[in-house]
């Protein structure tokens, strides 16, 4: 596990999530004729608007293929998404390289053996309660919020107060 105290939030400038089991509660719902659908959290969707509202930069990284997913990265406006991810690492690399940014600049969120080299080498990073131990031993941080539960929004919430940004946004209230 990661020390917090060493984390520069300022450098944090692109947050990358997994989809099953963070942005999902990890179930995989099946209908008769075999379309898979998927359950997302209204309030980690505005979490993400929130971090893109400060120029941050949101996308996902998902071993799995889902048309719920991508429609679901589509409706949030999403910086990019990768799907049927045989090698999540070699992915983050390339995404690094198109925005040229650095390992320092990520914040990646994730449950599963597939992340934990993300997990490893991301500046910070996030698993959910449910993750196996082996995977949230990887992880900067552990949320308390369940995956597809609140647990992306409580991230989120955390990074933008470290960065100032969640006292700038509420102040905006303030004044109106």
């Amino acid at each position: 596990m990661k020390n917090l105290n060493n984390v520069n939030y300022s450098d944090i400038k692109i947050l990358i999530f997994d989809i099953d089991g963070i942005l999902t509660d990890g179930k995989i719902y099946m209908s008769e004729s075999g379309e898979e659908t998927k359950c997302f959290f209204a309030h980690d969707g505005t979490g993400i608007r929130l971090a893109k509202k400060f120029g941050i930069l949101v996308g996902f990284i998902s071993a799995r293929k889902s048309r719920a997913a991508k429609k679901r990265s589509e409706e949030l406006g999403i910086d990019f998404y990768v799907e049927g991810c045989v090698d999540k690492f070699k992915s983050l690399q390339n995404i690094l390289n198109d925005y040229n940014l650095n390992f320092q600049n990520v914040f990646y969120m994730g449950d599963d053996i597939v992340d934990i080299e993300l997990l490893k080498c991301a500046a910070l990073s996030a698993s959910v309660p449910e993750a196996p131990a082996y995977v949230k031993n990887f992880a900067s941080i552990t949320a308390k919020n369940r995956g597809g539960q609140g647990a992306v929004r409580e991230m989120i919430d955390f990074i933008l107060e470290k960065k100032g940004l969640l006292a700038q946004l509420l102040k905006e209230f303030e004044h109106k």
